[in-house]
């Protein structure tokens, strides 16, 4: 949360309005627009897919940006991810999750479950009530870059879906000394045409 007071500066450096609606050109600085709320963007990370034994490169590219989120109006944080996958595909975080309130057969979710579940290729957790179904298809392995240039961290992500089109994913961390501190989080879809682009960045970052 942030106070009143830099809940204004925020606001301020809104002074470039956009005509673009290419996701890919959004940057730290920029602005969007959706659920009724507008979100200035303070990060983005980047996941590319490797091997999921090895966390060796794959021959072929696949990324995944995660942009993090200032909500201007309640000084909350939040994240949406896009990447392309024969067409664009956007997520949006709708809250963060303690892997200690995730329980697996009645019991509180462990890595070793996560190993079972991963080699049996199915299972399913609960959280709140909601029963979330593993999908292998959706599980990887990726190297997380926190910033640009940044040495990447080895992370797998495990996914799962529920019944009402909301997926929970699950990351562990090779390293915990160095991961970041969200663990798990349940996310849906965002349709494209939901989302605004305000501004791409600040005005002296707009590439001309």
């Amino acid at each position: 949360m942030i106070d009143v007071r830099e809940q204004l500066q925020e606001i301020r450096t809104l002074n470039n309005p956009s005509n673009s609606s290419n996701i890919q050109e959004l940057n730290i600085g920029g602005f969007v627009e959706f659920d009724n709320s507008t979100f200035k963007i303070i990060g983005v990370s980047k996941y590319l897919e490797v091997k999921w034994n090895n966390f060796k490169k794959k021959k072929s590219e696949y990324w995944v940006t995660e942009l993090q989120l200032l909500n201007l109006l309640s000084g909350d944080k939040s994240f949406i991810e896009w990447e392309f996958d024969d067409e664009l595909e956007i997520s949006k975080t709708l809250s963060q999750v303690k892997l200690k309130d995730i329980t697996y057969e009645k019991s509180q979710l462990t890595r070793r479950h996560l190993d079972d579940i991963a080699e049996e290729e199915h299972g399913t957790v609960q959280y709140k009530g909601v029963s979330y179904h593993y999908s292998e298809d959706d599980t990887w392995a990726a190297l997380y870059y926190p910033t640009t240039g940044a040495e990447p961290l080895q992370v797998r992500l495990y996914e799962f879906g529920s019944d009402n089109d909301q997926y929970l994913t699950i990351e562990l961390w090779e390293d915990e000394d160095s991961k970041p501190e969200r663990e798990a989080f349940i996310s849906m879809e965002l349709k494209k045409r939901k989302l605004s682009i305000l501004q791409l960045a600040p005005s002296g970052d707009v590439k001309k």
